[in-house]
C-alpha cells in the first residue's frame, strides 16, 4: 500500500458490500501480506497475492514476484498441487480472464478452473477495462462461486498506483513535505534534518513503495541527495530531476552512484539515454517544464506511483496543476532559526485545494504527521472530514 502505514478495514463499513464468510478476512489478510512481498518489482503490473484454503487449512500460497513473471494464482496452484482441487482461492485482485497483445502470462481464470477451485474470494475488481468484471463473470460461468469486496478498501489502496496508470497513463502522485512548528521548510541553514529519525524511517518505507521519486534542480544542486532507500530494507525507486536548462553539474551522486536509474526532465536538446539513465525533453511552460507532459512521459516508462519531494516552489506548481493525489506533511516541534526566517523562499507553501480530506493525523517520534487526499475514488479512502482550501 502506498502510504507507509496500514489501516485495518472492518466488514460492513459504509460503501463496502461484504459477501464473505467470517474466516474470509483472515485468509484475505494473509493474501495482502503476500502481495506486498512484490513491492518495487511488479510495476507497471499491480501487486497481487493469493492463498488457497481447503478444509480449513492453507494448502497453497503465491504472489506476483516480478513484472513478466507468473501471476499469484498460478504460483499458489503450483504450490498446492493436487490439494488445490476443491479449495477456496483468496485473491487480492480479480483474476485476469483474457489474453491480448503484450500480455506476458496466460489467463488466471483458466488456471483456477483447470485446478478445480470451487470458490474464489476477491478483494477488488481489476480496473483494467480489458478485465474489469470479466474475470469474475468467467469464473461464475464455469460454476465457481465468487465472493467480492472482502476487505475491499485495502484492495483498492494496494493497487491505486496501477489504477491511476491503467486508466490515465499517468502515475499516482504523492507530495511529501516537512516544516517547523512556525511553518518554515528548514530549521537552520546548516542542518539537513530537523524531523525525527522515526519520521525519516517512515519516509524511507514510503520511498520503497513507489516507482519514482522527483525533485527540482535546486534541491538536487544544493543537497546533492541520493534519493534512495536507506533507513529500511527495500527497492530503490527511479530518480527524476526537473532540470529545465540542463544546468546540473555532472558531479552529483545521482549521476554516479549506480544506486538507481536517474531521469532528467528538460526543455533543452533532445531526449536520449546515458550510462546513468535518461534525459527526457518536454515542452516548456510558465513553471519551467510542462508537468502534464512529465507525467505522461513517466507513465510511458511504467512509473505508476511517484513521490514528489523538493521544495515549496515545486510543491506549489504540482498542486496548481492538479496533479497531486495525496499530500504527506510532517511538522517538527522546533522553530526555525532567525537566519532561516530572513531567507526568502523558505516559508511553507502548501495549501489544500477545495474538497480535500484529512485521512491520517498522528504523532511519529515527536513530529505530527498529516496525510490528506482529494475526495475521488482513486484515493482509496472513504468517509473522512472535509477540508476546504486550508493550509496544512
Amino acid at each position: 500500500m502506498i502510504m507507509g502505514t496500514e489501516t485495518t478495514v472492518k466488514p460492513g463499513k459504509a460503501g463496502v458490500r461484504y459477501q464473505g464468510l467470517p474466516e474470509d478476512e483472515r485468509y484475505m489478510s494473509r493474501a495482502f501480506t503476500l502481495a506486498r512481498r512484490g513491492m518495487g518489482r511488479t510495476s507497471p503490473n499491480p501487486m497481487v497475492g493469493c492463498v488457497l484454503v481447503r478444509d480449513g487449512q492453507v494448502v497453497g500460497e503465491g504472489y506476483h514476484e516480478r513484472f513478466g513473471g507468473p501471476h499469484a494464482e498460478a504460483l499458489a496452484i503450483l504450490d498446492a498441487g493436487e490439494k488445490a482441487r476443491g479449495a477456496t482461492a483468496y485473491v487480492t485482485l480479480e483474476p485476469c480472464a483474457t489474453s491480448f497483445a503484450g500480455k506476458k502470462t496466460p489467463p488466471c481464470t483458466d488456471a483456477l478452473v483447470c485446478a478445480g477451485i470451487k470458490r474464489v474470494v476477491v478483494a477488488a475488481r481489476d480496473p483494467n477495462p480489458r478485465v474489469n468484471g470479466g474475470g469474475i463473470a468467467q469464473l461464475k460461468s464455469s460454476g465457481i462461486e465468487v465472493a467480492e469486496e472482502v476487505l475491499a478498501d485495502e484492495g483498492v489502496r494496494l493497487i491505486r498506483g496501477f489504477s491511476r496508470w491503467i486508466l490515465t497513463g499517468r502515475p499516482f502522485v504523492i507530495l511529501k513535505a516537512a516544516r517547523t512548528r512556525d511553518d518554515f521548510v528548514a530549521a537552520s541553514l546548516d542542518c539537513k534534518w530537523f524531523t525525527s529519525s522515526e519520521s525519516r524511517r517512515w519516509i524511507h518505507r514510503l520511498r520503497a513503495e513507489v516507482d519514482g521519486i522527483l525533485v527540482g534542480r535546486r534541491t538536487a544542486e544544493i543537497d546533492d541527495p541520493q534519493l534512495t532507500v536507506r533507513e529500511v530494507a527495500g527497492h530503490n525507486p527511479r530518480r527524476i530531476v526537473l532540470d529545465t536548462h540542463l544546468r546540473l553539474p555532472g558531479s552529483l551522486r545521482l549521476f554516479h552512484d549506480d544506486a538507481a536509474p536517474t531521469l532528467v526532465i528538460t526543455i533543452t536538446g533532445e531526449s536520449g539515454t546515458t550510462p546513468w539513465g535518461e534525459w527526457i525533453k518536454v515542452a516548456p511552460s510558465e513553471a519551467g517544464v510542462d508537468l502534464g507532459q512529465v507525467m505522461d512521459a513517466l507513465g510511458e516508462r511504467g512509473i505508476t506511483s511517484l513521490l514528489v519531494e523538493g521544495g515549496p516552489t515545486l510543491h506549489r506548481e504540482f498542486l496548481r496543476a492538479g496533479l497531486v493525489d495525496e499530500v504527506i506533511l510532517f511538522t517538527a516541534p522546533r522553530e526555525a532559526d532567525v537566519e532561516v526566517k530572513r531567507r526568502a523562499g523558505l516559508r511553507n507553501a502548501l495549501v489544500l485545494p477545495e474538497g480535500w480530506c484529512l485521512v491520517i493525523k498522528e504523532q511519529i517520534g515527536g513530529d505530527q504527521l498529516v496525510v490528506a487526499q482529494p475526495g475521488h475514488p482513486l484515493s482509496g479512502m472513504l468517509n473522512h472530514s472535509s477540508i476546504a482550501r486550508n493550509s496544512i
